[in-house]
């Protein structure tokens, strides 16, 4: 048998095709019958697991914006106040406002005083910038509160869970026990999961509206021990333990800058204070300051640089406090 002739190598290769073709259909049919397999598996599962899957970024991470806000929304974000978040001030939107524009008038008189009607200006920007302090200084003693009672928060879960009380239970406990703003924060939870919302949820709108990592770690190892179980007072006592460590560094570093801080009040203090006394011991030499236009704008400079060299301090202190 030649082969090499035509007949052969056709032939050879015919069989060879076919041997592929037999070779594919059995690895289609294997191919099929796994994603049959693993479809049945899926179903049976489905049944037994979580609609929605934890997200361990969905809390470590800050949330997205919500619903495009209203006129009022975006009137209230340019002075500092958040509609949604009203537990952020103690006081009324409007009384901090009059307050606000109270002290950006003050601020405007003095600017005409070395300006003139350019001063004028001041008055909206000051109105902006004071409003926006006095909500940020709200916010931030708000968080500062929240963090120094949240040790104290964990330390009764952690309690509450080794003697067999349930997590929820201990929730509602902290909530009963915990002053504000603790106790408010673990209510909302502990009403969200009463009305059946999902646990994931709900922490993870608590550590949005507490903006603390703390409280995001918290949620965290919260949620993911729902679902993959483990020790869940080994972890919230280590968070406590961290947690009360890093304020005891904070407040030995206030304590040592306690000399710098008294100097910023003693200094802040001494011109006002000095000038209160010239005008009671010599109002007609003190009086130049009040009627000259000179001695005004001269007045209005020193009132001016005051306050930037006190806020310069105070800016140097909180950074090297941070």
């Amino acid at each position: 048998m030649n082969w090499t002739s035509p007949m052969v190598l056709a032939g050879m290769g015919l069989l060879i095709l076919v041997g592929f073709a037999f070779s594919g259909l059995l690895v289609a049919r294997a191919q099929a019958e796994q994603q049959r397999f693993a479809r049945r598996i899926g179903e049976v599962l489905r049944r037994h697991s979580r609609s929605r899957r934890f997200v361990a970024a969905s809390i470590l991470t800050r949330p997205a914006d919500g619903p495009r806000r209203s006129a009022f929304g975006h009137a209230a974000v340019w002075f500092g106040f958040d509609p949604a978040r009203p537990e952020q001030c103690p006081l009324p939107w409007w009384l901090v406002l009059l307050v606000a524009l109270a002290v950006a008038k003050a601020a405007q008189s003095v600017a005409t005083m070395l300006v003139g009607p350019f001063g004028w200006l001041m008055l909206p920007l000051g109105w902006l910038g004071v409003s926006r302090w006095m909500f940020g200084w709200f916010a931030t003693r708000r968080r500062q509160k929240l963090l120094q009672q949240f040790p104290d928060a964990l330390t009764m879960i952690v309690r509450s869970v080794r003697v067999g009380v349930p997590v929820g239970e201990a929730m509602r406990a902290v909530a009963r026990e915990m002053p504000a703003p603790t106790g408010p924060e673990f209510d909302k939870l502990a009403q969200r999961l009463m009305l059946g919302g999902q646990i994931e949820d709900a922490l993870r709108e608590m550590a949005a509206r507490a903006g603390l990592a703390e409280y995001r770690f918290f949620a965290m190892a919260l949620a993911l021990q729902t679902q993959t179980g483990g020790g869940l007072s080994e972890t919230l006592e280590g968070l406590a333990d961290m947690i009360r460590r890093r304020l005891a560094v904070k407040e030995r570093g206030k304590a040592l800058a306690s000399e710098a801080q008294m100097s910023i009040y003693v200094l802040s203090s001494l011109p006002p204070v000095c000038g209160l006394v010239l005008s009671l011991m010599s109002p007609k030499y003190f009086g130049v300051l009040l009627h000259n236009p000179i001695g005004q704008h001269l007045l209005g400079a020193s009132v001016g640089l005051l306050a930037f060299g006190w806020f310069v301090m105070r800016w140097m202190m909180r950074k090297s406090l941070s």
